[in-house]
């Protein structure tokens, strides 16, 4: 017992002489005077005798987004935004293991990660903007900044050799930036939404970044040790849930969806058609309709890529009958491209294909 008492009293010695801003992200500081090298890593200021706010920027002041009065405990504005992530944003974006690993060693990790944070506090901020202001507010002041720095830092990583110990933050990092391209619609109108619009800078950002995610994953070592890298590997190596699907019975779809996607031979749309016709014309929990359309978007080939970039008609069907059934299931990264995207295949191909029966009588089903 006095040795657990002498240890516990070195530790707490030892916390002591540590910098402010360390203990307040909960991290061991190696002491070096008059900066720790944490504190120079982070981009925050460091003082061991505090005469400056907290976590003020390293050389740079960092714009305060301004925490609500009821909420001013938080030691800091990290904390408060990490915290919004872990209760109210984790669970909207993956679930099991992923969930947990989002929630937890995800966490744990942004606070030694200025990349990963700005991630998570652009995530943050992007969903009170979609929850708390009216349609097509623009991004705040704050929400670009971390979503500028978030952007920056992980590509000036990318840029480094890669290090097994880097490969949680960067493809935890890569999935945080795909939910805030997928959710950020760029075009102002309809007519100048993709696929309508016929300029190749508006094809959506989603798909070249959806490509990028697998490419990040093949370029990083692989850490057995990295439980954060082994829980949010590619959906391929470790499916959202288990699979557990039933039989699809032909005689149940349309003969139109038979006939356009010849569901009874190999076709490059065969492996789509069939998770779409099981959202379209089976019973199915809402959940698994969305863990389906996460897993194409995850699991999409270039093959399929590429013919949806041709405006392929019946690759494009397929995408709108996507997000037909999962527009209305109140996704909040989900539902404003659903709804505008989806909107825009639907006018596109009534005016490009209206001599195609088949097309045209799915596109009634969708309406």
């Amino acid at each position: 017992m006095d040795n657990h008492i002498r240890r516990q009293t070195r530790s707490g010695r030892r916390s002591r002489r540590g910098c402010g801003n360390c203990k307040l992200r909960s991290v061991k500081c190696d002491e070096t005077k008059p900066a720790c090298r944490k504190c120079r890593s982070y981009g925050v200021s460091c003082d061991y005798v505090s005469t400056r706010p907290d976590l003020q920027a390293a050389g740079e002041r960092v714009l305060h987004m301004g925490v609500p009065p009821s909420l001013s405990f938080w030691p800091n504005e990290n904390e408060y935004l990490l915290s919004r992530f872990q209760t109210q944003i984790a669970e909207t974006i993956s679930v099991g293991p992923r969930l947990d690993a989002f929630r937890n060693e995800v966490v744990r990790l942004a606070r030694s990660t200025p990349f990963l944070m700005h991630a998570i506090a652009a995530l943050v901020l992007m969903h009170r903007r979609h929850s708390d202001t009216p349609p097509g507010t623009g991004l705040s002041l704050p929400e670009s900044r971390h979503r500028y720095r978030a952007l920056t830092g992980f590509n000036r990583k990318l840029s480094q050799p890669n290090r097994p110990e880097d490969t949680g933050a960067m493809v935890s990092t890569a999935a945080m930036l795909w939910f805030l391209i997928f959710c950020e619609i760029e075009a102002p109108t309809l007519e100048e939404t993709w696929p309508l619009m016929r300029t190749p800078s508006s094809d959506p950002p989603w798909l070249q970044v959806n490509r990028g995610k697998a490419e990040v994953w093949r370029l990083m070592p692989s850490s057995p040790t990295d439980s954060i890298a082994a829980r949010l590997a590619p959906v391929q190596l470790c499916p959202l849930s288990p699979v557990n699907m039933m039989a699809l019975d032909i005689d149940t779809i349309p003969p139109e969806f038979v006939r356009l996607y010849r569901l009874d031979t190999t076709s490059p749309y065969h492996a789509v058609a069939i998770g779409v016709a099981r959202a379209l014309y089976h019973d199915q929990a809402v959940i698994t309709t969305i863990l389906g359309f996460v897993t194409f978007c995850s699991t999409m080939d270039d093959g399929f890529r590429r013919l949806l970039l041709a405006r392929d008609p019946r690759a494009l069907l397929l995408l709108a009958c996507w997000y037909r059934q999962v527009r209305g299931l109140g996704v909040w990264w989900l539902t404003p491209r659903a709804w505008r995207e989806g909107e825009a295949i639907c006018v596109y191909l009534e005016r490009q294909f209206s001599d195609n029966v088949d097309l045209q009588k799915i596109l009634l089903q969708l309406r």
